[in-house]
């Protein structure tokens, strides 16, 4: 078993990796992920590196075990989750979530 992080710029999800160092297992989210992060870095003015890197963060949220399809199916829900509309929503509010 090893931890599934979720790698964030502000509220928006990019990334996930099982387990850590040389073995860790990465997957990058679709690229409309990157594409919202982009655009809202822009949109808030994070045009120099420093001000963009503050922003990313990691949030280790389960155990997991470490396998591609493991990675894959936990990618589904998130991107299920992170819909076109709340992409949207995320981008209106500078990349944070109020939702909650």
């Amino acid at each position: 078993m090893n931890d599934l992080t979720i790698v964030y710029w502000r509220d928006i999800p990019a990334q996930l990796i099982i387990g850590s160092g040389r073995k860790a297992i990465k997957f990058k989210l679709d690229e409309k992920y990157e594409k919202a992060i982009d655009r809202c870095a822009m949109k808030v003015g994070a045009k120099d590196s420093e001000a963009y890197l503050e922003d990313w963060h990691k949030k280790t949220v389960k155990r997991l075990n470490t396998s591609r399809f493991t990675i894959e199916e936990e990618a589904a829900k998130i991107e299920t989750e992170y819909s076109d509309e709340k992409l949207k929503d995320l981008i209106k509010n500078n990349g944070w979530d109020t939702s909650h």
